[in-house]
C-alpha cells in the first residue's frame, strides 16, 4: 500500500524525522524526514493495511498522531475502535505493549499497558456491538463499542502475547558463576614459618598445616 503522507491542510508544514507533521517552516539545523525516503507515518500506515478491516481507522486523528507515540523498534500488529473513559478512540496492540489513543480537538489522551503488566484480558459481545477488559496492574480497562467480530481476534491476539512476556519473565537468566580466587601457597606458607619462628606453632603442628597446604 502507498501512503501518501499529505500534510494537514491550512498553512506551511513540515514532516520531522519521526514523520510527524509540524506547522511552520523547518527550523535551520533541524533534520526532517530524509526527501523520498517512507516516513514513520507511512510505514505505519502501511502496516494498517496489511491489518483485516484497518483502513477505514486512516481518516481518525489518532492515526496521525502514532509517529509521536510508538517506539522506534515498535510495529502495529492489531488494532479496533471503541470507547475508553467515555472517550472515543482507538486500542492499537503493538509487539511491545497495548495503546489506547483519544485524539479530540484541543487534547491527547495516552494510556498504555505493557504486556508484562497484563494479566488478562476477557471480551463479551452482543447483537452488533462487544466489550473488551483489560486486566493490568491490578487495574480494570473496559473498551466498549468494539466491533463484534473484532473481539475475538483482538483478544486471542493479545492472550498470547501475554502469555509470552509472562514466559520470558519466569525464566530469568541463570545467575553467573563466581569462580574461586586461586589459593596463595607460597603467602600461606610464608605465614606458616613466622608462625614457627614466633612459637605460636609447634614443628608438629607446622608440617601437619604445610602438608595440607601443599595438598590442596
Amino acid at each position: 500500500m502507498k501512503a501518501s503522507g499529505a500534510p494537514p491542510s491550512g498553512g506551511d508544514w513540515w514532516q520531522d524525522e519521526r514523520g510527524k507533521w509540524q506547522k511552520g517552516s523547518r527550523p535551520e539545523g533541524v533534520a526532517g524526514a530524509p526527501a523520498g525516503s517512507p516516513t514513520r507515518l507511512d510505514q505505519i500506515i502501511e502496516q494498517l493495511g496489511h491489518l483485516d478491516g484497518a483502513s477505514k481507522f486512516l481518516g481518525r486523528r489518532e492515526i496521525r498522531e502514532l509517529p509521536s507515540i510508538l517506539w522506534e523498534d515498535e510495529d502495529v500488529e492489531k488494532l479496533i475502535q471503541g470507547t475508553y473513559g467515555g472517550s472515543s478512540g482507538v486500542l492499537v496492540a503493538t509487539n511491545k505493549r497495548l495503546v489506547f489513543v483519544d485524539k479530540g480537538i484541543a487534547k491527547l489522551r495516552v494510556e498504555d499497558f505493557p504486556y508484562d503488566k497484563v494479566t488478562s484480558i476477557q471480551y463479551k459481545t452482543g447483537l452488533l456491538m462487544g466489550t473488551i477488559t483489560i486486566f493490568a496492574s491490578g487495574n480494570r480497562a473496559e473498551i466498549q463499542n468494539v466491533v463484534k467480530e473484532s473481539c475475538k481476534d483482538f483478544a486471542d491476539y493479545v492472550r498470547a502475547r501475554v502469555t509470552s512476556a509472562t514466559a520470558h519473565a519466569s525464566h530469568p537468566p541463570p545467575p553467573a558463576t563466581v569462580s574461586e580466587p586461586p589459593i596463595d601457597v607460597l603467602g600461606q606458607l610464608e605465614r606458616l614459618g613466622k608462625l614457627r619462628e614466633q612459637g605460636i606453632l609447634t614443628e608438629e603442628e607446622f608440617s601437619l598445616q604445610k602438608a595440607r597446604i601443599l595438598g590442596a
